[in-house]
């Protein structure tokens, strides 16, 4: 049996149960349900998750973690003690999803993206990517305005992203999303002191490329925007100012990913690139979870087809 570790409004986790369930692949789906259908004898060592033994699971699909807070919980908390009820909830459901995990890992599960080898750190990435030959943008870690003048006075074009994952910063009324910015023209609303952050020298981009990549076989698409002087492409998608073609990655690229791969002991993931004026391929970051829908839907290659198959076969392989 397949078991799915997701949250419950996400799409691409929907996309291929419904897949799952057309090629008759038994499956159960583990979200914000987790705090209700699990059931643990903690003397016995025995779980349930539902009504399936966790020894009846061969293969786990990591997609994502589950909430470790329902929308409805959450309001009611934000009326009282909010931020160390919040803190206290997630800190005990990172424990209780942790053990989840280390009972999975013990009864040596196949697993498709292994939650254990899954780091986003951006600066961890790139290393690993230099490491196996691949170029990454120029970049700096910096924390005053004064070194960030000094590199635009050099006449280089800067722009700024999180050192891990972009997070949507909520307030009562409206969602402000994080993107990947541009310095340059941003430098009189730079303070003097900061905590660090990641800066690097843009890439003048040809073109960017989103791989996505499962048990060994790569599926790339281009994505081609109207406006080369936008930062982040996803603002274009938001837009419907760009276009997706698919595309084949020369030989060498491919060779460096897999060993990058291979080193974050990743089997299934998105791996985001730029092509320079050059021709030159930059590695940008990888998502360790795989990012895959719109590329999938604009593109007709139905990628959620082939992770539904694959978890089909990991399972027939593991039992």
């Amino acid at each position: 049996m397949v078991l799915i570790i997701s949250k419950s409004d996400d799409t691409p986790t929907e996309q291929v149960a419904n897949w799952l369930k057309k090629y008759k692949v038994p499956f159960f789906v583990l979200n914000d349900n987790i705090y209700d259908v699990l059931t643990i004898n903690f003397d016995s060592g025995e779980i349930f998750i539902g009504d399936h033994s966790i020894n009846a699971f061969k293969v786990v699909w990591f997609r994502k973690f589950p909430y470790a807070l329902r929308e409805t919980q959450k309001k009611d908390i934000r009326n009282n003690l909010y931020f160390s009820l919040v803190e206290y909830n997630l800190i005990e459901a990172r424990a209780l999803r942790e053990y989840l995990l280390f009972e999975l890992k013990k009864r040596n599960v196949v697993w498709l993206t292994n939650p254990f080898f899954m780091t986003e750190n951006k600066l961890i990435q790139m290393q690993t990517a230099k490491a196996c030959g691949l170029l990454i943008p120029e970049t700096f870690i910096l924390n005053n305005k004064k070194a960030v003048k000094s590199l635009l006075d050099r006449g280089k074009e800067l722009i700024t992203k999180p050192f891990e994952n972009c997070v949507n910063f909520r307030s009562e009324n409206r969602i402000i999303t994080m993107q990947t910015t541009s310095l340059n023209d941003k430098i009189d609303s730079v303070p003097d002191y900061f905590r660090p952050a990641l800066v690097q020298s843009k890439i003048e981009r040809q073109y960017e490329i989103r791989v996505f990549y499962l048990l060994g076989n790569f599926f790339s698409t281009k994505i081609i925007t109207n406006d080369n002087e936008m930062v982040d492409h996803r603002i274009s998608v938001a837009n419907d100012d760009c276009r997706f073609e698919i595309f084949q990655l020369p030989e060498d690229v491919e060779k460096k990913l897999r060993s990058l791969l291979d080193t974050l002991q990743l089997n299934c993931a998105s791996v985001d690139l730029i092509v320079n004026n050059q021709n030159e391929y930059y590695f940008l970051e990888v998502n360790p979870v795989g990012q895959f829908t719109y590329h999938s839907v604009f593109n007709n290659t139905y990628l959620e087809i082939e992770i539904a198959l694959a978890l089909k076969k990991l399972l027939k392989d593991a039992v």
